[in-house]
């Protein structure tokens, strides 16, 4: 006995929808998958996920974060940072906790990342400076406590005040490397003169009579 569904809905009819169903559809589609391609959308834009259940997480990561349940907010802000990829604010969450735990080089990959996706990150810069300040990397930690210094001209905020802080420590670590170089320093005894290209003879305590 033939199916009545079949019957209703001929082969070419369901080939034909299949193949286009929507034209404008089928655009919007591949227009989204090209800006999720070239990194242009992240998969919960792809995927239409809501914000309001997204920032649930974010908060309840941060608590555990707050509260030393470091395990757990690394996989609650991993997960983040994957399938909301263009927000800087999982990054630098991610860097905080990896700082906490001392595993100094995550904490920088991952606020060097937060700071790709946000230059202005003004916490971001004084945490990858205190980093680099810990491991004695001077140049680098002054580079990221100007940058952050830089971004606040006016001395409100207050992590950039931190900056300025900082880079006064920085100043006085500086000073005292230098001035312990010097008295590591081996001391050298001073050259004899030479005259034209010979060494000036030295002084003996003979005299010479005059005959």
């Amino acid at each position: 006995m033939p199916d009545d569904d079949a019957e209703e809905f001929p082969l070419e009819q369901a080939t034909g929808r299949l193949q286009d169903p929507h034209p404008e559809r089928y655009r919007y589609l591949a227009d989204l998958l090209h800006r999720f391609i070239t990194n242009k959308v992240s998969l919960v834009d792809l995927a239409k996920l809501p914000r309001k259940q997204l920032q649930t997480l974010v908060e309840i990561g941060y608590v555990k974060f707050k509260h030393g349940r470091f395990d757990e907010a690394i996989e609650i802000f991993g997960a983040l940072a994957r399938i909301d990829h263009k927000n800087y604010y999982h990054r630098s969450v991610l860097g905080g906790i990896y700082q906490k735990q001392k595993k100094w080089v995550d904490a920088v990959a991952n606020y060097s990342m937060a700071l790709i996706l946000n230059s202005k990150d003004v916490a971001c810069y004084i945490n990858r400076g205190e980093v680099f300040l810990r491991h004695e990397k001077y140049k680098k930690a002054a580079e990221d406590f100007r940058n952050a210094i830089t971004l606040d001209p006016d001395g409100k905020n207050l992590w950039a005040n931190r900056a300025r802080s900082l880079v006064i420590a920085l100043k006085r670590n500086l000073l005292a490397k230098k001035s312990e170089e010097k008295k590591a320093a081996p001391v050298t005894s001073p050259k004899r003169k030479r005259v034209a290209g010979k060494t000036a003879p030295r002084a003996s305590g003979r005299t010479t009579r005059k005959r």
